[in-house]
């Protein structure tokens, strides 16, 4: 069987040693090893969880430190501290067991397979194909792509999907613009062209709408309200006017021939219904967009295997007309004034299926609109034949990257599926739920056309740290492809190394801080290793008897947990528990690397026991980043 964690098989031995030391009916698999305070032994074992009796849990503890100090060949003490044993690992022979299980994996060490692995269908960033990626997509993609990687490395077998949402309003507002002015060329990223296009029609529809409306309102404060409303609308015509003036006058003059509302419903109608002439019209205008999307994403290492057109999966084959026929049939939908209502609120009211969902009990469902009045359908029900789609294709989880402002949502949608019969598929929704990220000082509106394109902060990003690179001496012309991968992985880093569930505020004096928990300070902690691998000419690396001790001890332990973290990541979906890894090796190899000679240690073999353990820090940072999508670079 081969041996993937020399963690797992130190754990074991000291699973094995205490069962051995413990009463018969005291025996099994509760024993809890866990990792020991820094100033009390490496490895420690709580008896209190074993004994109710305070005072057993003592007495068992000093009893059986005094067993298991000979009982294995890795426990070099073991030590009672009050109902805790706390133990001290040999180095020399847990450091062989680690270095033969790190050299044997190589480029798949950290690769960790979980006992009963399935089929996950991971669905991330599946921005609306209306205007370009901006920062917030950004940390979607970004989350999206490491949970995939580390889901593989648990050895799920993974399918990332984008959803390309095609239908609906916001596509028929660009689709309008862009049969206006699609004969006007610019020398630009196509979807940073769609999303001005797509910005420009919202503000002169705006305007035009709320001047309409103050023209009739009688009430005042109604009537103020319009007028701010309207007022910031100018604004932003006036910003997109100076942006491009010939776009702005073409569809400004095109406005004023027809009633653009009334034909941006006539697309979004058309489109759903199927018509060829709006087929046609939208597609290529996603198409596009999407062309765009992939440029930025392929420059970030991020592709998908799946591109899922809404229009396809979801409406054309019929299929969310099925969820609204057969949630009317289950009696928990009803028509509301031409409109057809899902009673959401009336199913989350049992505290059963609020536990199986998993829905927290003081959290308000309101009833969902699956169809208006007119005959469209919304997202969230096209959401719900999409799910429905997904677990069809053989997945046996879905794990969606949304982000937490669509939590109610994705609750109703789950509901559905439980209404419609679905209990398993229900719980197996994943919502992957993750906080905004803001920038000081930028206020974000797509509508709009306000917002920081992921484009943008990449370039940024790519062009602080080739900056950052030549204050430590790399020249411009030698340092593209680094600054690339400092900056791109300055970026990812700063995404995945806090919890998702918390807000980020964007800083660039901490994002590029290469002194410390950032993307470059783990990036040059593993360039600095992998010098010294280079520098070592003749010495090879090897693990000759006794030649690691006490100093080597905790990088041994830290990299010897890298299997471990990486199953944690992957079954608890807590990719930052990695992140923060990685800062602690990092931290460690180069506080390691400050206090002992390594490639200058005497005896030799010290030395060479050295350089086997800088080439395992090397072989787990490298592994390490590449399951976050970050890319080592070769110098910095």
């Amino acid at each position: 069987m081969k041996l993937y964690s020399a963690y797992q098989a130190l754990e074991r031995e000291v699973r094995d040693a205490f069962n051995r030391a413990l009463p018969g009916d005291l025996a099994g698999p509760g024993i809890s090893v866990e990792k020991a305070p820094p100033d009390r032994g490496d490895l420690a074992v709580n008896l209190y969880r074993l004994f109710r009796d305070e005072d057993m849990a003592v007495k068992m503890a000093n009893e059986i430190a005094g067993k298991i100090k000979n009982s294995s060949r890795y426990i070099m003490d073991a030590r009672s501290e009050g109902g805790y044993v706390n133990i001290r690992i040999e180095p020399n022979l847990y450091g062989k067991l680690v270095w033969d299980v790190v050299t044997s994996m190589g480029g798949t060490y950290g690769f960790n397979p979980h006992p009963s692995p399935i089929r996950i269908i991971i669905e991330h960033t599946s921005a609306n194909p209306v205007h370009p990626l901006h920062v917030g997509h950004l940390r979607n993609a970004i989350l999206g792509d490491a949970l995939a990687k580390v889901l593989r490395a648990r050895g799920h077998t993974v399918e990332v999907h984008f959803y390309v949402d095609d239908v609906g309003l916001q596509m028929a507002y660009a689709a309008y613009g862009y049969e206006k002015v699609k004969h006007v060329k610019r020398d630009v990223k196509p979807d940073h062209y769609i999303g001005l296009v797509y910005a420009i029609v919202n503000a002169i529809v705006n305007v035009r709408e709320l001047d309409g409306k103050r023209r009739t309102e009688e009430d005042p404060a109604r009537r103020a309200e319009i007028d701010r409303e309207l007022l910031d609308w100018l604004w932003v015509s006036k910003e997109l006017m100076e942006r491009d003036e010939e776009l702005f006058s073409i569809l400004s003059e095109a406005t004023k021939r027809e009633n653009p509302l009334a034909r941006i419903l006539e697309i979004n109608r058309a489109y759903e219904a199927g018509e060829e002439w709006a087929v046609k019209l939208v597609r290529e205008v996603a198409g596009l967009c999407i062309e765009g999307f992939k440029q930025t994403l392929s420059r970030m290492g991020i592709s998908f295997d799946k591109w899922d057109w809404e229009s396809d999966v979801a409406v054309w084959n019929g299929l969310s007309d099925e969820v609204i026929r057969q949630l009317k049939e289950a009696g928990y939908a009803h028509v509301d004034r031409g409109a057809i209502v899902f009673e959401a609120d009336k199913l989350a009211e049992d505290a059963e299926i609020r536990r199986k969902l998993g829905i927290p009990e003081n959290f308000t469902v309101t009833p969902l609109t699956l169809m208006r009045s007119d005959g469209t359908t919304l997202y969230a029900t096209r959401d719900i034949a999409y799910s429905l789609w997904k677990f069809k294709q053989g997945a046996s989880r879905v794990v969606n990257v949304i982000a937490a402002q669509q939590s109610l949502e994705q609750i109703q949608v789950k509901l559905a599926l439980y209404a419609l019969g679905y209990v398993k598929e229900a719980e197996n929704v994943i919502h992957f739920s993750y906080e905004l990220v803001t920038l000081p000082g930028v206020k974000m509106s797509g509508r709009r056309g306000r917002y920081v394109s992921a484009d943008e902060l990449i370039d940024e990003a790519v062009k602080r740290a080739c900056e950052e690179l030549v204050k430590r001496g790399l020249e411009p012309e030698e340092n593209r492809d680094v600054a690339e991968r400092v900056g791109i992985g300055a970026v990812k880093y700063a995404m995945l190394s806090i919890s998702p569930l918390r807000p980020l505020s964007f800083k660039w004096e901490k994002i590029l801080d290469f002194e410390r928990n950032s993307g470059p300070f783990i990036q040059y902690a593993y360039v600095r290793a992998r010098s010294i691998l280079r520098k070592a000419g003749d010495l090879k690396p090897g693990v000759p008897e006794g030649a690691f001790g006490e100093e080597e001890k905790k990088l041994l332990l830290l990299v010897s947990y890298l299997p471990e973290v990486v199953a944690k990541a992957a079954d608890e979906l807590k990719i930052e528990s990695l992140a923060q890894y990685l800062n602690e090796l990092a931290l460690a190899f180069n506080s390691y690397y400050d206090k002992v000679p390594i490639l200058k240690a005497e005896p030799r073999e010290k030395a060479q026991a050295r350089l086997a353990l800088v080439k395992m820090v090397a072989i787990t940072l490298e592994n390490g980043m590449r399951m976050l999508g970050i890319d080592p670079p070769h110098r910095m």
